[in-house]
């Protein structure tokens, strides 16, 4: 996707993507923008630098492996913070048993969750071959709708989304029979990515698949998959006639992307993005936030894929990435920083970060 103009230039806005407020359920959103669960990523310090910088309708925590938590088999590190941190937030659930998830909800709701999501639509082997869960459910609408009824039962007043892909493989598309099958089961929201499981994400995002979804539901539908800034939001928006959009692998490297989307949708000059000086300064506070919660070397250790993904494009960024990718420690990590981190942007197509591959799940 192109990028949007950095000079505050305003982005066309049609008047039907100035969208009413996004409503799941109860819960009505400040703006329809929302951030993916990816594990591995999107964890309480991540999303703490997402809210500072804006623009973001909800957020959701790593998704959470709903039986391993209850059986006592994953520790929920990935909960860790959740009852004390701002609201809305969202935690994402995947399973394919559907008590699982019943008491999986019980015990978000206890923690004070706004919204509860389920994974239909992981397509890592591991969670859809040795699980047959994620992405493999897509090809069984039946317990798509057992797993989301027992959600919802357990969840009482929370509301409960589903989010999916088009289908197994390009030649078994499911989605809308999958989404009929959430809605009927009381999902108030589905988000649909615009790829088969098989597709992984090699192949572009299909538009008219979604706007397909879009048409068989009543519910919300958020289009999710290739949105990378404001242009690619509003394209996907006004292709789709989704009700929102959720950005995922886009905001690991730039998180001020949510702020972007949102002021073109409200048709406000887009603000430009941070100057390397200040992505610097938040490079170094979100390496010093991880320390705090997770002491050293851990934090740092943790940080390193955080830090790879800063300086898409920019010269210099490759040295940087080789260096920081190997931080021992603290005091090694500002190091590095101090010494490699450019401060004058030269760019170069050469050092984008698109290459770079986590083995998170982001649907």
């Amino acid at each position: 996707s192109s990028e949007v103009p950095a000079d505050g230039t305003p982005v066309k806005v049609d008047s039907k993507q100035r969208l009413a407020p996004l409503r799941l359920g109860p819960l009505k959103l400040e703006t329809p923008v929302l951030q993916a669960p990816i594990a591995g990523f999107t964890d309480l310090v991540f999303r703490r630098l997402v809210r500072e910088l804006g623009g973001c309708g909800l957020m959701y925590t790593e998704m959470v492996s709903a039986g391993g938590w209850i059986k006592g088999t994953i520790s929920p590190e990935r909960l860790l913070g959740v009852v004390e941190e701002p609201k809305p937030l969202g935690v994402q659930l995947w399973d394919r048993e559907p008590e699982m998830v019943e008491e999986a909800a019980r015990r978000l709701v206890d923690l004070g969750i706004t919204i509860i999501d389920l994974n239909f639509g992981c397509p890592k082997k591991r969670i859809m071959g040795k699980q047959g869960a994620g992405a493999t459910l897509l090809r069984d609408p039946a317990t798509i709708a057992r797993m989301v009824e027992a959600t919802v039962r357990g969840a009482g007043e929370v509301p409960v989304t589903a989010k999916i892909r088009l289908g197994p493989k390009p030649d078994q598309i499911t989605a809308c029979d999958v989404a009929r099958a959430a809605e009927s089961a009381g999902a108030v929201g589905v988000t649909v990515h615009g790829r088969t499981a098989k597709d992984g994400y090699g192949v572009p995002v299909n538009h008219d698949r979604i706007r397909e979804v879009v048409e068989s539901v009543q519910i919300p539908v958020i289009a999710n998959g290739d949105i990378g800034c404001a242009e690619s939001a509003l394209a996907t928006l006004e292709n789709t006639g989704a009700a929102g959009v959720m950005v995922a692998r886009r905001c690991l490297s730039a998180p001020w992307v949510f702020r972007e989307i949102t002021a073109a949708l409200r048709g406000e000059p887009i603000p430009a993005p941070p100057q390397l000086a200040q992505q610097r300064e938040q490079l170094l506070r979100h390496h010093g936030q991880l320390v705090d919660l997770h002491g050293d070397p851990f934090g740092t250790v943790l940080m390193r894929k955080f830090a790879a993904r800063y300086l898409g494009g920019v010269r210099g960024a490759r040295a940087f990435r080789s260096e920081i990718t190997v931080a021992k420690d603290a005091a090694d990590f500002r190091r590095i920083v101090d010494t490699l981190f450019p401060l004058e942007a030269d760019s170069d197509p050469a050092e984008t970060v698109e290459g770079l591959e986590e083995d998170s799940c982001t649907g």
